[in-house]
């Protein structure tokens, strides 16, 4: 059986669970959070060192699969390092030693499988936008052009990439993990530990722009899965597979799915989708031989409203004005 939520269903669960220390009510920087069983054991420890900057580590197995629906939304700077990934059928996002960045921006649509028995180890760090101009910037808050692509308007689509840790990046995670300190030695600490890998990652990021450093390709046959994938949801536009779904049509993980769409057309598999989805619109509705109705349901939207905003958001008008 597999469990599906909301990704706000899912923190709510998860935030209303036992403390096991901290006071949701106090002024407290640090809460570990217990997993309820209905989700996994094990805890989620959630530590604000600013109001601009956030640490969660999570050590948990998980007790039944779980997908987690996580809708377009906007997003922070992002640093998530895998400390331990492991599953039953290697179904998994990343592997255990490698990390994931992605910018500020708005992040699409997507859903992540979590399977059953899947025990995962991962600390992740979040930084508010104005906070990492502060610290990368120069005296005006202007990032270098090797950095610019980090931090983007909510309106833009996310950048991201996975790489593997280096040995500094390691031990800098095993030092956040047996933190000796308490109180705001500790927060100090923290702070400390998580500038020192935003640098480490961001040292890398400028090795990648200036041609350094290669960002891992993918393999030609992984290349093939991936326009097998896009066939797959063309032909299926109205009423496409999940992410997961079409993942395992293909042959792929939803990891090596999500950045062979990036790699080979330049979006996501649904920024794709929606592309296509609303240029069929557009030329259907210029054609004039179905109603706005009826182009809505044709390219999978049950609501009207939300085909009109959708097209007026893509093309700037609104769907009668192009309906002939």
């Amino acid at each position: 059986m597999i469990l599906v939520f909301p990704q706000k269903d899912y923190w709510k669960l998860l935030y209303e669970g036992e403390q096991i220390q901290g006071n949701v009510g106090s002024n407290e920087f640090d809460i570990t959070f217990k997993y309820p069983t209905l989700l996994a054991q094990g805890y989620h420890q959630h530590i604000k060192l600013r109001d601009y900057i956030f640490l969660d580590i999570y050590n948990y197995q998980q007790e039944k699969s779980v997908i987690m629906e996580c809708p377009e939304r906007e997003h922070l700077l992002e640093f998530r390092f895998c400390i331990l990934m492991h599953s039953p059928s290697k179904n998994i996002l990343y592997q255990t030693g490698e990390y994931f960045l992605s910018s500020s921006g708005m992040a699409c649509e997507c859903a992540g499988l979590e399977e059953e028995l899947m025990r995962t180890i991962e600390i992740v760090i979040h930084i508010e936008p104005e906070m990492f101009r502060f610290f990368a910037g120069d005296t005006s808050g202007k990032l270098p052009k090797e950095l610019q692509h980090l931090v983007k308007r909510s309106d833009q689509l996310t950048y991201e990439r996975y790489a593997t840790q280096t040995p500094m990046m390691q031990v800098a995670l095993q030092q956040i993990l047996q933190c000796p300190y308490q109180g705001v030695t500790k927060r100090v600490y923290l702070e400390s530990k998580v500038w020192e890998l935003t640098a480490l990652v961001i040292e890398q990021e400028t090795q990648i722009y200036q041609g350094f450093l290669e960002v891992h390709a993918l393999r030609p046959s992984e290349i093939d899965c991936v326009y097998h994938a896009k066939e797959i949801l063309l032909k299926n536009h109205d009423n496409p597979p999940s992410l997961i779904q079409l993942a395992r049509q293909v042959g792929l993980n939803d990891r090596k799915l999500k950045l062979g769409f990036r790699f080979v057309f330049g979006t996501t598999v649904f920024g794709y989708l929606h592309n296509y989805r609303m240029e069929l619109a557009h030329n259907l509705l210029i054609q004039g031989h179905m109603n706005i109705t009826e182009v809505a349901q044709k390219v999978g939207y049950a609501s009207l409203p939300s085909f009109s905003n959708a097209f007026r958001k893509k093309f700037g008008i609104s769907p009668k004005s192009c309906h002939r």
